[in-house]
């Protein structure tokens, strides 16, 4: 406390002299104005995830023509072992991969060694994917982070205006730091290289798959929790069946998903049910894909509707006036005390991005 007291005495007494000419008001009716910005928060999100399937596009593209071939040629320096050509586990694979040799990084990666399978990772695993991935993830790590921090904004407007509860409130203000914080962490899937450190790399990937978990699961109870409901699915009836459907699936894959990966960061290898075969997949492959769906597909179709529906957040940005120099100031401006009739016509608009018929 006496820490922050005399912190508002210092910048109290810096604020004190800090002045602007008078020569700077060019415009003096002009002060009360504002910036007005209308900001759709699950355009934000839709945003994000069409930037998270570009870059999978991308390294697939990669993947294909720049590192297949470099792996199937082998280390530059015959009988190498050093990088991806150190043959670890490569026994686990038909034909078998000995140290030194290249390898097809469809059916012989470090990940189809250690799983029996690629996942999503194996595109972005070995070089030079890796690096340019890493140059195009600002892409969707960037558009989630202001997604999650507008989101908390929204959720906190409507707690405000009494619109979701509580309860939902504090869970979200809660894991709003958690969210951010492990969207950040997931740029180590590109510093820590899975066929090095395969528990390091993929830890990465767990905040990841969190997060998402997170983001989807408080987004769908968003829905539940602000009461709304689509006519097209029935109302509100239909909008509930709709919403509790999808968190039962939720339910079902998202705690699998995590247990499988747990395996992988604490234990360093696969959970040993998850290579057994349902049919001709493999069970980790199955939970992988049916996780992908309800993580990242349906989220996206989730966003576009509630985007497509929802209105935007109105934020008003202004900027106080400070004492100025050179002469008494002139009688205009927010601090004036006048009624300006800027401020009327404001307080009166209609805005037509936020007005229902």
């Amino acid at each position: 406390m006496k820490l922050k007291s005399v912190f508002a005495k210092a910048r109290n007494a810096m604020q004190s002299n800090y002045f602007r000419s008078t020569d700077a008001r060019r415009e003096p009716e002009n002060e009360d104005r504002t910036v007005k910005v209308y900001v759709n928060v699950e355009l934000l999100r839709v945003i994000a995830y069409v930037n998270f399937f570009i870059m999978v596009i991308c390294t697939l593209f990669f993947t294909r023509y720049l590192v297949k071939p470099r792996l199937e040629d082998g280390p530059d320096e015959s009988g190498s072992t050093c990088g991806p050509f150190d043959g670890n586990m490569g026994f686990r694979v038909d034909p078998p991969v000995l140290p030194g040799e290249g390898f097809d990084v469809i059916t012989q990666s470090h990940l189809v060694r250690a799983f029996g399978y690629n996942n999503i990772c194996a595109n972005w695993d070995y070089s030079p994917s890796r690096e340019i991935t890493a140059m195009i993830y600002p892409i969707f790590e960037y558009a989630l982070l202001i997604y999650l921090f507008f989101d908390f904004i929204q959720v906190y407007v409507y707690y405000r205006k009494g619109w979701v509860s509580k309860l939902y409130f504090r869970i979200f203000k809660v894991a709003i730091f958690f969210m951010i914080l492990l969207t950040s962490w997931f740029r180590m899937i590109f510093v820590v290289i899975a066929y090095e450190d395969l528990s390091g790399h993929t830890a990465g990937f767990f905040g990841f798959q969190l997060t998402m978990i997170i983001t989807a699961v408080m987004n769908i109870t968003f829905i539940i929790d602000t009461k709304t409901e689509f006519r097209w699915l029935g109302g509100r009836k239909g909008t509930l069946i709709a919403a509790y459907t999808y968190l039962a699936l939720q339910l079902a894959i998202s705690p699998l998903k995590l247990v499988l990966t747990s395996y992988i960061v604490f234990g360093g290898e696969a959970a040993s049910w998850s290579t057994n075969k349902i049919g001709s997949v493999f069970v980790g492959e199955f939970v992988d894909d049916i996780w992908f769906v309800c993580n990242a597909v349906i989220p996206l179709f989730i966003a576009i509707l509630r985007f497509m529906s929802e209105p935007p957040l109105k934020v008003s940005i202004d900027c106080p006036v400070v004492p100025w120099s050179g002469e008494e100031p002139l009688g205009k401006g927010p601090q004036s005390g006048e009624d300006n009739d800027a401020k009327s016509d404001e307080h009166n608009e209609v805005d037509p991005l936020t007005a229902h018929a």
